[in-house]
């Protein structure tokens, strides 16, 4: 065998044994960003409730919408009931493959990859963007990306004459410990 060809097999294996068992590690942080009418109305739904399936090829991230906060109790309830819809559509779903992002042996990488987001039982690719630095077996992951909630089948929440917009943003911070 080449050389080359050990070191790319020597990649792979590492990238495919060296997250196997990949758990999160304290306290993870979901930031759903909303605007309303220009210049006007801008909020956060926040939620530190996220989960993780390591499928071996991929990783799926689940944030249960129910958990999400804006910080007004009526505007909460009013996302949950009318628009996401969380009695029928529980779950966000981000589905990452592995193999597509660049895990770095030492220091921090930044990228994109495209990945599988599913909200109101809709999934559609979506590009996230994203920032890992390694300490040891902890990967300090932080990623955003876009997603228009139109496209998800959601509708357009308006009250007492605010529309939010329908293009919003998702950041995530998550700490992945690598249980190999």
């Amino acid at each position: 065998m080449s050389k080359w060809m050990m070191v790319l097999a020597t990649s792979l294996l590492w990238t495919n044994v060296a997250l196997a068992g990949t758990t999160i590690e304290g306290k993870p942080k979901v930031v759903f960003h909303a605007e309303g009418s220009p210049g006007f109305l801008t909020f956060d739904g926040t939620t530190r409730d996220l989960t993780l399936k390591d499928e071996g090829t991929t990783l799926v991230f689940t944030v249960p919408m129910d958990t999400v906060e804006t910080g007004i109790g009526l505007r909460d309830q009013h996302m949950r009931e009318k628009y996401v819809e969380t009695a029928t559509y529980p779950n966000v779903v981000l589905t990452l493959a592995k193999d597509h992002i660049q895990w770095p042996e030492a220091g921090t990488v930044n990228g994109e990859v495209t990945a599988k987001f599913e909200a109101h039982g809709v999934e559609l690719d979506v590009p996230v963007k994203y920032s890992i630095k390694r300490s040891k077996d902890l990967y300090k992951i932080k990623a955003s990306f876009p997603f228009d909630t139109t496209k998800h089948g959601i509708e357009i929440p308006t009250y007492l004459g605010v529309t939010i917009k329908p293009a919003m943003t998702a950041d995530v911070t998550v700490d992945l410990r690598d249980a190999s």
